[in-house]
């Protein structure tokens, strides 16, 4: 994003990430709790993870992090090379959207990196956040000047991992009453409460815009469909429209907070449509983030329990258990007991047939 255009909140959470890795080297070894079973207690399933962001320096401590938790595959939106276990997601610089050669140049670099390995396309939420067209008007995300990204997208069997909005929380005052208080007093350039942002229905209303106008194009709703505080409405837009998927990167602590018996009867009528992922995100300097952190880092003696409270969460009917992301809100989530025919398509087939996967592609087990 160049710097004309780039909005000044998207720089100060770049300085915010660049300061929170280096506070990493000081982080105290915080108590953590015990899992509350064995590893050996949970569906022993191959899973892919869809949505993970790795720097490629930390690509093979990545494998073997992730394997150890029975992740064999995980497609990184950070983009990169591909590396074993590791596969990019593609990228498109919207910031040139008005240059005259815009098409040609999405075209050709959606072409390159395909033949390169990636395996998808992603879209972050600064497209309706953060690139700014000439005017000083955000860029829509159903800005009819980006159709040939989309739609190059499917020609080339690139599905489109995408973001819009964020939190519903994260559009209302930051006030004390709001639930995610402590998550924006960390981060305030997450807020976009005031007139100078759009609502969340208008980004909402957008995505579903451009699901629409591209049937012939797969996309990945990241975030579950970036409506998990509303999971009928997710499950609405499923009905809706067959190129639509959904994926539960760091929203678990959301999703746990609804009827179990409800979302177990979602995941299991869209048992095909719903991909597993965790947005798990690695800095440059030897960082961890686990769905989301506070003003430092997450301590890596999370990590063992922040994958258990996921397959505890999917796979058990334990009731009011800590969820796997406690910045996100002081609450407790219900597990879903999901069937092991369910759990395997969740894990690793939507995603395998979705993608385009190959076994092959996995990252080995670790001694």
């Amino acid at each position: 994003m160049s710097g004309r255009r780039a909005r000044p909140l998207v720089v100060a959470a770049a300085v915010l990430a660049a300061l929170g890795a280096l506070a990493y080297a000081w982080w105290p070894e915080a108590p953590v709790p015990a899992p509350s079973r064995p590893a050996s207690a949970y569906a022993a399933i191959d899973k892919i993870d869809v949505h993970v962001h790795v720097p490629m320096e930390r690509a093979a401590e990545a494998r073997r992090v992730f394997a150890r938790h029975g992740v064999r595959l995980a497609l990184n939106a950070n983009g990169g090379d591909t590396a074993p276990g590791l596969l990019p997601y593609c990228h498109v610089d919207f910031a040139r959207a008005e240059a005259p050669d815009f098409a040609s140049y999405a075209r050709d670099a959606l072409t390159r990196c395909r033949e390169r390995g990636g395996v998808g396309l992603k879209i972050g939420k600064a497209l309706g956040l953060g690139y700014r067209t000439s005017d000083g008007r955000l860029l829509a995300v159903d800005d009819p000047r980006l159709d040939v990204v989309f739609e190059v997208a499917g020609e080339l069997s690139l599905p489109v991992l995408i973001h819009t909005g964020d939190p519903q929380a994260f559009f209302r005052p930051p006030t004390r009453d709001n639930e995610r208080y402590d998550e924006l007093s960390a981060h305030p350039s997450w807020s976009f409460w005031g007139p100078e942002w759009p609502s969340w229905e208008d980004l909402f209303a957008a995505y579903e815009a451009r699901v629409a106008r591209h049937p012939g194009t797969r996309f990945v709703g990241a975030h579950f469909g970036n409506a998990p505080e509303e999971p009928e409405r997710v499950g609405a837009m499923l009905a809706r429209y067959d190129n639509l998927y959904v994926e539960t990167g760091a929203r678990i602590p959301e999703l746990g907070r609804h009827d179990a018996a409800r979302m177990r009867a979602l995941f299991v009528r869209w048992r095909r449509r719903i991909l597993f992922g965790t947005d798990v995100q690695m800095g440059r300097e030897g960082s961890w983030v686990l769905g989301s952190a506070g003003a430092q880092p997450d301590p890596p003696a999370r990590i063992p329990v922040f994958y258990e409270t996921h397959w505890r969460y999917f796979e058990t009917t334990d009731r009011r258990f800590a969820h796997p992301t406690p910045i996100q809100g002081d609450w407790r989530i219900d597990g879903l007991g999901l069937p092991r025919e369910v759990l395997v398509d969740l894990y690793h087939d939507n995603a395998a047939r979705v993608f385009g996967l190959d076994d092959r592609e996995a990252a080995p087990g670790v001694e």
